[in-house]
């Protein structure tokens, strides 16, 4: 019997013998994905290991014997079988094996990693819940083994396989034997963005030293998110990083200091996100599914460590809610409105490669406000993307291109917005076009981003410059528009309240049906345009938003204190916290709470599953907490930096994961 395969002799097809974790790094090493050199002790090993030490019976009898809803019983079982496993001898033959595998991999240090043979499925990621053992030495490979082959049964690992209907299942454990790659950097990568579940964009986290820090929570990695097609960097958020996990001296990992000038700076250059994206891509071309993938770099080289199906994605794309929160009010026109629409989705589209996806406009009956909505972190993440493409100056640069058009478009206009009238259709309809251009080079994302100091002063000032000769303009222009309608086609004067461009020139050109007329004449008592579509019927309007999975933010309540965070997993619930500082203290969890903590580890799922939520200090959006929360469905906020020290015990919350928000509504402490 087969006892050992190197990486070369497995492929996907051998997850019942190398488990997940082993079966891909042999399908990659044979597709020349770049996998540091390595083995799988088989499953069938571990099997003829409990069969030669007798432990078979004794382990299945204690596993009987567990209730997973009662977490003690899981972990009275877990002690009891990890014990039995530790303290058995390897036998000789197998030991032998081992040893001759290793010599022949000619490195001083290994991973040793379990590899579940149930584990990363399309249905279920064990995301953690078994053991690595990171730059092993010869001296202490043996024991790593048997700590793998014990993790199996750690109490993460009993409980995980009851929640996902595996313990009726014959599950055993293959162990992963690989050089150790001594990172200078490393993280995690999803082939699809895991929170927008935008198909056409991939991930990659990433942090000084070993990637076993971002894993586990404990730093807040740089994120850049790259486009596919076209292949180009659309954002990037660099973090500061003041420690990090590499190799000790003797072996092992210990925690070192990062000097302040490289952990400000950011960890991947742009060359380099390239260069990974590059073989993210070639990795999720061969599988033909969604990769959640682990990298490391050194010596000016990527290594690929592990590569497994991402399991949190939905076929009909994020289930979470996003909020609209106003940003307008003042009695406007469709017309004003549908300019501004146009603005947000095409013009930000040309300067910035993306655009609101969400937004919305309410114009209600004729002398009341209207208004207009946007999802916040679109807007921030707009914005953001603005101050980056807007930092430089010269030809050919964003800025440029914007102030081009902006002048364009201005001395073309200015005789209208200065009095004249329009004459006739054609020229409305030219007037039209650079009145489109401006607004698309002026729009609100540039105004929003022009005061952010990373700008450019020379870009500042001429801003400034083309703002203050427009002062007003927007306005004034706008409404022309509409004067020349309703003057040269006053039979529909008692309607061009509600009448976008388009549909006026349709009118004015007798392109438009009787019965088109009619449709437009129910926006009469109020209608609304979302997303760029425009809707007749203003009850309508809540199961519209329902449908688009979104709505309109809730009054806010002067006074209540905001933690802010990046959401992991939607959701919106309110409930009592819960401060845990250390594995230890997880059974202090009761259904219902609100977990609040620096990190999470796979040892904190039995408390996440009933936890109704979960709050970290630190983390990424590939970080345990976030993996497991969108796995489970649990609303999930992290790296809020300071949750655990602004909230307390008892205090009652409400969890707006859909926006990163945490809102204190009655402090324990407080009557």
């Amino acid at each position: 019997m087969e006892l050992i395969k190197d990486f070369k002799n497995l492929s996907k097809n051998d997850t019942s013998i190398a488990g997940g974790k082993g079966a891909s790094l042999g399908e990659m090493t044979q597709a020349d994905i770049p996998v540091p050199g390595g083995f799988v002790i088989l499953s069938n090993t571990f099997e003829k290991f409990l069969e030669q030490t007798d432990l078979n019976v004794e382990i299945d009898s204690i596993l009987d014997s567990v209730n997973h809803n009662e977490i003690h019983t899981i972990e009275g079982a877990s002690e009891k079988i990890s014990a039995l496993i530790l303290r058995a001898e390897i036998p000789q033959n197998i030991e032998q094996e081992i040893q001759k595998f290793f010599k022949n991999l000619n490195s001083k240090y290994v991973a040793v990693r379990s590899s579940a043979t149930a584990e990363d499925s399309v249905s279920a990621a064990w995301a953690g819940q078994l053991e690595s053992y990171l730059n092993t030495t010869e001296e202490n490979l043996l024991e790593n083994v048997k700590k793998c082959w014990a993790s199996l049964f750690t109490p993460r690992a009993i409980f995980y396989r009851f929640e996902k209907g595996l313990h009726k299942q014959k599950i055993s454990v293959a162990v992963v034997v690989q050089k150790m790659v001594g990172s200078e950097k490393s993280g995690i990568a999803f082939s699809v963005h895991p929170v927008t579940q935008d198909k056409n964009q991939l991930i990659i986290e990433a942090g000084f030293g070993l990637g076993e820090a971002i894993v586990s929570g404990q730093i807040t990695p740089d994120s850049y998110v790259i486009e596919k097609q076209p292949r180009r960097i659309i954002d990037k958020n660099v973090q500061i990083q003041t420690k990090g996990l590499y190799r000790a001296k003797n072996g092992g990992n210990e925690w070192c200091d990062i000097l302040k000038e490289q952990g400000e700076k950011q960890v991947l250059l742009d060359n380099e996100i390239l260069e990974l994206s590059e073989i993210i891509l070639k990795i999720e071309n061969h599988y033909n599914f969604p990769c959640d993938i682990e990298w490391a770099f050194e010596n000016g080289k990527f290594h690929i460590v592990q590569s497994r199906p991402i399991t949190t994605l939905n076929e009909r794309g994020s289930s979470s809610i996003k909020i609209l929160k106003n940003t307008f009010s003042r009695e406007k026109k469709l017309y004003y409105f549908d300019l501004w629409n146009y603005c947000d989705r095409a013009g930000t589209k040309k300067y910035f490669a993306t655009k609101f996806e969400n937004n919305l406009f309410v114009v209600p009956k004729k002398g009341e406000k209207g208004s207009v909505w946007h999802v916040n972190t679109e807007m921030e993440q707009l914005k953001h993307i603005a101050i980056k493409s807007l930092k430089e100056v010269g030809a050919g640069s964003t800025w440029d291109k914007i102030k081009n058009d902006a002048w364009i478009a201005w001395n073309y206009i200015k005789p209208y917005a200065l009095g004249e009238t329009l004459e006739n259709i054609q020229q409305w309809k030219d007037y039209q076009k650079h009145l489109l251009l401006f607004w698309t080079a002026m729009n609100s994302v540039v105004w929003e981003s022009i005061d952010s100091p990373e700008i450019n002063s020379v870009i500042r000032e001429e801003f400034v410059s083309i703002r203050k000769e427009s002062e007003s303009f927007v306005e004034r222009t706008s409404a022309l528009a509409t004067d020349y309608f309703e003057e040269k086609f006053s039979k529909y004067k008692d309607i061009s309240h509600f009448l976008t461009f388009k549909e006026m020139v349709e009118i004015a050109e007798k392109r438009f049906s009787d019965a088109q007329l009619r449709e437009i004449r129910k926006r009469l008592s109020g209608c609304f345009l979302l997303n760029g579509v425009v809707y007749a019927d203003m009850e309508n309007l809540p199961d519209t938003l329902k449908e688009n999975n979104l709505k309109l933010e809730e009054e806010k309540i002067d006074g209540i204190f905001e933690i802010q965070g990046v959401t992991a997993m939607g959701g919106n619930v309110r409930g009592v916290v819960k401060i845990i500082r250390t594995k230890n203290e997880i059974s202090r969890i009761k259904n219902g709470d609100i977990l609040v903590t620096q990190m999470t580890s796979p040892d904190y799922v039995p408390a996440i599953k009933i936890s109704s939520a979960i709050i970290t200090d630190e983390g990424g959006s590939l970080c345990h907490a976030a993996i497991v929360s969108r796995e489970l469905g649990i609303p999930c906020i992290i790296g809020t930096k300071i949750a655990t020290q602004a909230l307390k015990d008892g205090d009652l919350v409400e969890v707006d994961a859909d926006n990163g928000v945490v809102k204190i509504l009655e402090k324990q402490n407080e009557n």
